[in-house]
């Protein structure tokens, strides 16, 4: 690698200062400062098409601005002539961008490289294994705009990225954990019951995970949505492919850049508990309600609200308590540049995260060398490195909990630590070892640490062996490790005021490591036949991947693929794809499958009697396109049975018929373009799995399970818009960029359906994983209870109710029974389908502004139609001994019998309130929202002034990540789906600097 660094930079000198390209400094002598110099030199050079690998341009008008003076280039680029100090070169080739070079001393081996001008050619597009123009792509491929995503914005994970950017996608992070904060990537809805749904991602060609990336080094993410895009890739293409491509070097000079940035961190939203007072007051109603006696003195509960003894008398606030302000912080450097011969791209990135609660913090090291060299004028080879090293740490608790667990569950007339007594260094927490004090978890409880390192080479050699014939070629190899520690030390309780010993956490030491390789090996040849009208593009190949890890476990898959695409006087487009692949993971006779897919265009605006209106209609193609997908990532020995090493007994039971789920993909759209500025993207799709895998609920027969079947269908139907105009007036410009999907997921057939899981249901007719809940018709009122003669509460005539249920409990209805008719009792039969959690919309709008120097950005994100529930913290009893929840702010709102209209249920101790936390319609809540994504406002200082300091562009930018978001619910983050003991997401305040040197 250092060999062909060294061998690019002695290529020679170039002068490019809008590419990244590198050369050797010819030795020179400028003129003083201010002395006029009249001298004619001559200036040599070549010029190329920014390209991989470079292409020599003949033809090129190379001329001096504002005379009659020039020339052009050669049939190899090469050009001669004289130019005067501070005369400015002026390099013009139809289809490229003009570039301009100002002289200031002679040089001998000038490297310029040309910028295909994509308003005037059409643009290009990655379609799989090749690019081609967007003129001849007949197939649903959206592009993510990157300087739009990831420029300057503070991403830990390329997966947030995607959040906002293309339509088609269901994008949601769960958790701002740092190093655990990637978001799940559904592409068209969830295709599969037990497998897995994500995407198929690729890395200059190569699968692999993407939240690793250093998104300063990404130049291209491409997304393949429709069976005519991704049918290429095969058994592994059911859910979408995301094609990324990596910054490469180009002619020209050296150049060096840094990105870095510093942001301080809040979670999104956080709970906000009662204080101690009222938590005391709770509690002695909800002692009441059962026939208790008050536990607290009026004199304690005043004592506490006034904090005259806060040892005595504490009023904590865990949240304050436990969350403090995050930092995140990156830093870039990179290098590039190159000649003719070699070109290089390298990249180190040092991305910092110290999370919102102690010991929870992550960094990442990522180090990446793109080099290309071109052995012949028709032979190159790309060789890649990428390393990466992450190091996450995270509390070790000593119950395995989740330290968001216990805030909820810890009264707030808690302490958290004494003061520390004279003579001993004891730390004394405050004395409800039941409910897990948060500061004694975070001090005593332990540290996981988490360790990744990651290494991968890759080797793409490329001949066109004649015009328009080229033959590629890929290795790569990449090893993955792996280690985990559990640590904690031994730790003694004790009481503050007695010194009694309370309990002790013992000592615990654990590690584990683990190893894994993975092998890629591929070959392809494509072909471009033109003749007069006709058009022909095709492309076969052949590629086997192989996988180790840690356990033994061994996974291979073996393709062969080919593609076709016809055009017709740039009207009619015909396509053809078939992949042919064999998967380790099925049984004999089931491990290959076959893959096809056809796609038809047809470009209106090439047609006559569209011409009347090629000023306002600039393109509008129609295509159309079906085909086969398959998920094959299923996990291992599915068609195994599994044996028992200790007792030789059968455990789980396998099918060596089990075979690919297979997506039947239509695909209708069209692509429009208006009054140039215009640009209109409409897709519909029916994407049907057939064979979905399903594991029957059958009752455990001899310690084994039911064997996996190819027994389901589930349909996905939707569409999808996207909007983007843009406008240049001089000094100013905007452009805004708008998508909207829709998606509709339903269960078309399931063998034994319906199975039911707690509070989820897979049922024909309804979307998978939908909610299954109990029906509600609000409180119970002391109406629908008399008194016997116990003075205890019994349910009136008609009056159905969980056992022990009185007044101010959750009224549930009586809808069925066992024979599907009411049947005067509340039991599971009752449980109804009330929605699911998959977006029935999502949305993004994108709005950028420059004006000069200023530039000015933000993104709007959202989802509509999801449907969530509240959980535990929320549908939980009081706590008072430690087995239930400390009540939210809001929770005053609670029924007594002078509150009957009150939004939440009476306070009684978690023991007796069992039937209030079953999930039930009366916790239902409308998880949509919207949310600013960005925002971001920069400035870019005049060149003329920083080149004198060795600066060539210097960029100040301020950024608000996830700063405002708006939802109907204000009790949790909308994303987290009202779920509890999950870290929460963050909103990040950030300032930065791009500098080029």
């Amino acid at each position: 690698m250092v060999l062909f660094l060294f061998l690019g930079i002695s290529v020679g000198y170039a002068a490019n200062e809008e590419l990244p390209s590198v050369g050797k400094v010819e030795t020179s002598v400028n003129s003083s400062p201010g002395i006029t110099d009249d001298r004619s030199w001559t200036i040599q050079g070549q010029v190329f098409e920014q390209s991989e690998p470079p292409l020599p341009l003949a033809g090129v008008n190379i001329s001096i601005k504002g005379t009659q003076l020039g020339t052009i280039s050669d049939a190899s680029g090469y050009f001669s002539m004289k130019a005067k100090r501070g005369d400015i070169i002026v390099f013009t080739y139809l289809g490229f961008k003009n570039y301009e070079y100002v002289v200031s001393r002679a040089i001998s081996n000038l490297n310029v490289s040309l910028i295909e001008d994509v308003e005037a050619l059409d643009e290009v597009v990655v379609t799989g294994f090749s690019e081609e123009k967007k003129l001849n792509s007949i197939s649903s491929i959206s592009s993510l705009d990157v300087s739009a995503n990831l420029s300057s914005k503070p991403v830990t994970s390329m997966s947030q990225a995607l959040q906002g950017g293309i339509t088609g996608l269901s994008v949601n992070q769960g958790s701002g954990l740092p190093g655990a904060d990637a978001a799940t990537i559904k592409i068209r809805g969830v295709s599969s019951l037990q497998t897995n749904n994500d995407p198929l991602v690729l890395v200059d060609g190569v699968p692999m995970d993407m939240n690793n990336l250093d998104p300063t080094t990404i130049e291209s993410v491409t997304v393949l949505k429709d069976a005519a895009a991704a049918a290429i890739y095969g058994a592994r293409a059911a859910n979408g492919v995301i094609v990324i491509k990596t910054k490469r070097g180009t002619p020209g000079k050296v150049n060096v850049s840094y990105n870095g940035y510093y942001g301080i961190q809040q979670a999104t939203y956080l709970p906000e508990f009662i204080d101690g007072a009222g938590y005391m007051e709770m509690v002695n109603a909800a002692n009441v309600n059962i026939g208790g006696n008050p536990v607290y003195s009026q004199e304690a509960i005043d004592k506490t609200r006034d904090g005259s003894d806060p040892i005595n008398y504490p009023d904590t606030n865990w949240t304050d308590f436990l969350f403090k302000n995050g930092s995140l912080q990156s830093h870039s450097v990179s290098v590039s540049g190159g000649g003719n011969l070699a070109r290089f791209a390298l990249t180190a990135n040092y991305l910092k995260n110290d999370g919102l609660v102690q010991n929870t913090n992550s960094d990442r090291l990522n180090i990446r060398a793109n080099t290309s060299v071109s052995l012949l004028d028709n032979l190159s080879v790309n060789m890649d490195f990428n390393s990466y090293r992450t190091n996450r740490e995270k509390p070790l608790f000593n119950t395995g909990g989740d330290i968001f667990t216990y805030i909820y569950s810890t009264p707030p007339n808690t302490v958290i630590r004494y003061p520390m007594k004279e003579g001993n260094d004891i730390v004394y927490y405050g004395n409800r070892p039941e409910q897990r004090n948060p500061a004694a978890i975070l001090d005593r409880g332990g540290i996981r640490t988490n360790l990744e390192d990651n290494i991968s080479i890759n080797i793409a050699p490329r001949w066109e062996v004649i015009p328009k014939l080229i033959l590629r070629g890929q290795y790569s190899y990449r090893i993955s490790s792996s280690a985990q520690r559990d640590e904690r030390k031994a730790y003694n309780f004790f009481d503050y005021n007695s010194g009694a010993f309370l309990q002790t956490w013992g000592a615990s030491y654990s590690a584990s490591k683990d190893r894994s390789s993975y092998y890629y090996i591929g070959a392809t040849a494509e072909y471009t036949w033109e003749k007069k009208k006709h058009r022909l593009f095709g492309i076969g190949g052949y590629n086997q991947e192989l996988t180790n890890n840690g356990d033994w476990d061994r996974w291979s898959m073996t393709s062969v693929f080919a593609k076709v695409n016809y055009t017709f006087d740039r009207r009619y487009l015909l396509e053809g794809t078939i992949r042919r692949d064999g998967s380790s993971r099925f049984g004999k006779g089931n491990k290959f499958g076959i893959f096809p897919s056809i796609a038809a265009g047809w470009n209106l605006h090439e047609e006559s009697f569209m011409k009347p209106l090629k000023e306002q209609v600039n393109e509008f193609k129609v295509r159309a396109s079906y085909g086969l997908l398959g998920n094959e990532n299923i996990g291992l020995y599915k068609y195994q049975t599994l044996i028992d090493a200790g007792n030789g007994n059968e455990t789980v039971f396998g099918n060596p018929d089990i075979t690919w789920e297979t997506v039947h993909m239509l695909n209708i759209g069209a692509d429009i373009r208006l009054f140039k500025d215009w640009t209109v993207t409409f897709d519909y799709y029916d994407k049907l799995t057939k064979d979905m895998i399903i594991t029957p609920p059958i009752s455990f027969i001899g310690g084994t399970s039911a064997a996996p079947l190819n027994s389901g269908e589930v349909r996905n139907r939707g569409w999808e818009l996207d909007v983007n105009y843009g406008k240049q007036y001089k000094a100013f410009g905007f452009n805004v960029h708008a998508g909207l999907s829709q998606n509709k997921n339903k269960i078309e057939s399931l063998f034994g359906a319906p199975y039911d899981k707690g509070d989820r249901i897979h049922q024909v007719g309804y979307a998978l994983n939908s909610y299954y809940v109990y029906p509600t018709e609000g409180l119970l009122q002391e109406s629908d209870f008399t008194k016997d003669a116990d003075n205890k509460w019994v349910p009136k005539e008609g009056v159905t109710i969980f056992d022990g249920q009185q007044p101010g409990d959750i009224k549930y209805k009586d809808v069925s029974g066992p024979d599907g008719k009411p049947d005067g009792k509340i039991t599971t039969d009752d449980r109804v389908i009330r929605g699911d959690d998959q977006p029935d919309l999502n949305y993004f709008a994108n709005i950028s502004l420059n004006y000069r120097k200023w530039d000015f950005e933000i993104l709007f994100q959202g989802v509509t139609g999801v449907d969530a529930y509240y959980s535990e913290p929320y549908s939980f009893g009081l706590n008072v001994s430690g087995d239930g929840q400390t009540p939210l702010a809001v929770q005053t709102d609670y029924w007594t019998p002078a509150n009957t209209d009150a939004r939440y249920p009476r306070m009684a101790p978690n023991s007796t309130y069992g039937s209030n936390y079953h999930t039930s319609d009366f916790w239902h809540f409308n998880a949509s929202y919207c949310r600013v994504k960005y925002i971001q406002l920069g400035y870019t200082f005049d060149q003329l002034g920083l080149k004198k300091i060795g600066i060539s562009n210097i960029r100040l930018y301020v950024n608000a990540q996830n700063p405002f978001t708006f939802a109907q619910e204000k009790l949790t983050d909308p994303e987290s789906r009202g779920q509890r003991g999950s870290y929460p997401l963050v909103k990040t305040y950030s300032a930065g600097v791009s500098l080029n040197f």
